[in-house]
């Protein structure tokens, strides 16, 4: 890593490297001895306030004995390093020099001492003792130009070694901009800290290391360790990562593994600008063709819900070169979505875009309903028509106007109609015409022509106003209305009789109506003495009713019966004697009694009261035998007898 990449690591990430972060690197300068695995003692120093010491460094035991008279930067390592990492070696021997004070890149610098050993070797701030040398504890001396002191770090314990701990929960994730690894790092020993990591990958059969050198390890705020990308890996294969934490003296602890399979996300990348436009009977996509060489194929898939399930429209897969897609297994007016995904060379479907929608279009356009048809009431119309053919049939619309000048129709129904039938129910009308059409939709809610218009004669259903009475009697057994039409008069073209036994009650026609010119009305089924309640209604000649009049009384007087005439007797004795009686019809609400006299001169009643024009009397008194009748009223009382007559 150059300087200049380190400088803005430090100002874009939150560096929390346990111990490291305040007191060992940040603060005082810091010395690290241990016994690593071998035998062998290590030894680093780092020293990040202040100029690094112009006159070296001088390692010493704790009795001031001489181990390493000075430390001196190693440059065969140095040769074999990064260029980036001899940058930095440049840069901290010009500090060395005297030649800057920069103490950001004297902290990065110092960050890059405690996290690679080769490094520091190479800058002269690490060492491996001579073998064999085994003191107790160490003193770094710090030395100016003129070899006098200018500071001493310890005397530190040498303590062993024991490797760093192997991380946990290691996990691989992989998105388009390659593998991403994060871990979680467990407690460490404080005498030789742990602030770095190395990782390798294992495709198969390539091992490789993909540090160059062990990498700095920085912690988010929540104490988890920053994850590691590999940008680069290889595509369609699984691969297998290995982690190992690497203390400041440069010894790596157990690695701990995890593997996951690589997709090709450029391969699979779906293709951009996906349009679906609906046509009739059909559904046709549009993409930009895919840009990956190592894509494979395309696959379609449709559902009729945004968040699916999809299904897979061409399980067979399509050419990666196409750019347009037909589906003509649709219904017309139903809403689809889209989602077109790529495939990669191992076979795998690629991540899916956002879907795009539409709805099909019927496959032809409706024909304009026929056959249009009324059946007009005094209130309502009811309408027909002939189906129109076509599975895309949604329903149909109904629209009137009041005649061929009206600026625009009026649709009857807000819903579509199913049926061949609609009722319009118009109310009560004063005649006049309405104009009526059809027109059938289809389910992607595209409408056919309409219907021939149809126009209707509106009968008049307006009532006429109620008679006025003018007089009323009830003499001579009847009752007789007299009452005049109210205007307009040529409204009302006759007149019904109602009548009740109460003013509470609407009553029962009686009789037949009569013309409203008429004015008169009579009601001959009645009985004398008693008393009626009366109503009128007009009638117009459309057989609309008006509302009903006052209600009003009329008492009956008792009825004058006429004389009635004599009737005919005629004897005959063959085959047993009897006499036949015959005369004239009696007047209405009239009966008739039928008497013969007996021998002392009374009369007794023969037969009646009675309906009718003849009577017999099978047990006559004889051949000379007198006869005569008299009318009887429905109240029941008796009229004058007619003259006698004599059988002959």
């Amino acid at each position: 890593m150059s300087v200049k990449a380190l400088e803005r690591a430090l100002r874009g990430t939150l560096f929390v490297l346990a111990t490291l972060a305040c007191a060992q690197v940040q603060g005082a300068s810091h010395l690290y001895a241990a016994a690593v695995p071998g035998g062998a003692v290590r030894v680093l120093i780092v020293a990040p306030q202040g100029p690094w010491p112009a006159g070296g460094i001088r390692i010493e035991d704790e009795r001031g004995a001489v181990l390493v008279p000075k430390l001196l930067p190693d440059a065969a390592l140095a040769a074999t390093l990064d260029a980036a990492s001899q940058s930095a070696l440049t840069s901290l021997a010009r500090m060395g020099a005297g030649g800057t004070d920069n103490r950001t890149l004297l902290g990065l610098l110092t960050l890059r001492l405690v996290s690679d050993w080769d490094f520091a070797r190479a800058a002269g701030a690490a060492i491996e003792l001579p073998a064999g040398t085994r003191p107790h504890a160490l003193v770094a001396v710090l030395l100016n130009a003129d070899a006098s002191v200018a500071a001493r770090i310890g005397p530190v314990a040498i303590v062993q070694d024991a490797t760093p701990p192997a991380a946990s929960s290691l996990h691989a994730e992989a998105s388009a901009a390659g593998v991403s690894l994060s871990w979680q790092t467990p407690a460490q020993a404080e005498a030789v800290p742990v602030y770095a990591y190395q990782v390798e990958r294992n495709s198969g059969a390539v091992q490789e290391r993909l540090t160059l050198h062990p990498q700095l390890m920085t912690l988010q705020k929540n104490g988890v360790a920053n994850p590691y990308m590999d940008h680069a890996p290889p595509l369609g294969l699984t691969l297998n990562y290995a982690l190992a934490l690497v203390d400041v003296l440069g010894i790596a602890g157990p690695a701990t593994t995890t593997s996951l399979y690589s997709p090709d996300f450029e391969a699979g990348a779906p293709p951009g600008q996906l349009h679906a436009q609906g046509g009739r009977g059909l559904i046709t996509l549009t993409w930009t063709p895919i840009s990956s060489a190592r894509s494979t194929g395309l696959v379609i898939e449709r559902a009729q819900l945004v968040a699916g399930p999809y299904e897979l429209l061409t399980p067979e897969g399509l050419n990666p070169k196409l750019a347009r897609f037909e589906d003509h297994q649709v219904q017309a007016g139903a809403n689809y979505y889209y989602r077109v995904r790529a495939v990669t060379a191992d076979g795998t479907l690629g991540a899916s875009g956002d879907p795009v929608h539409a709805a099909a279009l019927a496959a032809s356009p409706l024909g304009a309903p026929q056959g249009l048809s009324a059946e007009i009431g005094s209130s309502e119309v009811a309408l027909h028509w002939q189906a129109v053919p076509g599975a895309s049939l949604a329903g149909y619309i109904i629209e009137r106007r009041a005649s061929a000048s009206a600026p625009r129709w009026a649709r009857l129904n807000t819903r579509l109609l199913s049926q061949t039938t609609y009722l319009d129910a118009i109310g009560p009308s004063a005649g006049g015409s309405f104009e009526y059409r059809v027109t059938a939709v289809a389910s992607d809610e595209g409408q056919s022509a309409p219907s021939a218009s149809l126009k209707v004669a509106l009968k008049d259903s307006t009532p006429p106003p109620a008679p006025r009475l003018i007089a009323s009697s009830g003499a001579a057994g009847e009752v007789e209305i007299r009452f005049a039409p109210a205007e307009p008069l040529a409204k009302s073209a006759q007149v019904l009789l109602l009548r009740s036994e109460s003013a509470e009650e609407e009553g029962l026609v009686i009789g037949a109506p009569v013309a409203a010119a008429a004015g008169l009305i009579r009601d001959t089924w009645v009985e004398g003495g008693q008393a009626y309640w009366y109503r009128l209604v007009a009638l117009d000649a459309a057989g609309n009713r008006s509302a009903l009049s006052e209600a009003f009384k009329v008492r009956v007087a008792a009825a004058t019966l006429p004389l009635p005439a004599a009737p005919q007797a005629i004897y005959a004795k063959d085959p047993a004697p009897q006499v036949r009686l015959t005369f004239a019809p009696p007047p209405a609400h009239v009966r008739i009694l039928v008497e013969v006299a007996r021998a002392d001169g009374t009369w007794r009643i023969l037969q009646g009261p009675m309906e009718g024009t003849s009577a017999i009397d099978t047990d006559p008194p004889g051949a000379q035998g007198s006869y005569r009748i008299v009318y009887v009223a429905d109240s029941g009382g008796p009229g004058r007898a007619s003259a006698a007559v004599t059988a002959h």
